[in-house]
């Protein structure tokens, strides 16, 4: 596992850094802070860019990814399937046991920029289940990319994800916070065994409609 986190190590690192820094923040200020101070600079931009950039972290959106990748090399296919499900299944039963009220409900006498189109949830704050999808699968993609350059264009792009439930008033940062925490331990000890398994290296594994020469 630590040659696994050592080969990706600027995807770790940045997130390490990150949670560091926002859990500063945390400790800092208060849980509604980071919410108000991100409603209150709202724009037209931010409201067009957000709402279609939470749709990465949906898992429709990573139900469409497994499906591509099973018929890019089998074993990307399996792995990510498999990781992402029983990820959200952790972080479901999480949600279920705090079931912390979402800000919707923690904000509901005040006068705040709210996007148009969007489902205001209620329940289940805690954590954020599209910011740990998204973790895990951006976490799984910079494994499967062998340019090391594409891990901070996955790692960014996880962020997005994690601002944007934020700022479309789903979440609190400390519900994104631990969504990333549990997105990237839970995409890390769950892909493990895929890495290291030798059925999973074998020539089946590396099949796929657009892998023709089964490459490794």
């Amino acid at each position: 596992m630590l040659q696994l986190i050592a080969t990706h190590k600027r995807f770790y690192l940045l997130w390490l850094i990150t949670m560091i820094v926002v859990g500063i923040v945390l400790i800092c200020t208060d849980k509604s802070d980071f919410s108000l101070w991100l409603n209150a600079h709202h724009s037209i931009a931010a409201d067009y860019f957000f709402r279609y950039a939470t749709w990465l972290g949906d898992g429709f959106t990573v139900g469409i990814v497994c499906l591509v990748l099973l018929f890019v090399k089998l074993r990307w296919g399996i792995s990510m399937s498999v990781v992402s499900f029983v990820s959200a299944f952790f972080v479901s039963l999480i949600k279920q046991t705090y079931n912390e009220p979402r800000p919707s409900v923690v904000f509901h006498q005040m006068q705040l920029h709210y996007v148009n189109g969007i489902e205001l949830y209620k329940n289940y704050s805690f954590p954020s289940g599209h910011t740990a999808a998204a973790f895990t699968l951006f976490l799984l993609l910079s494994f499967f990319v062998s340019n090391k350059k594409y891990q901070y264009l996955f790692f960014g792009l996880a962020c997005i994800v994690a601002v944007s439930r934020v700022y479309l008033l789903q979440h609190f940062l400390v519900d994104v916070y631990f969504g990333a925490l549990f997105g990237v331990i839970f995409g890390t000890l769950l892909y493990w065994p895929f890495a290291v398994i030798p059925a999973f290296q074998k020539k089946w594994a590396q099949w796929g409609l657009l892998n023709r020469q089964h490459q490794a």
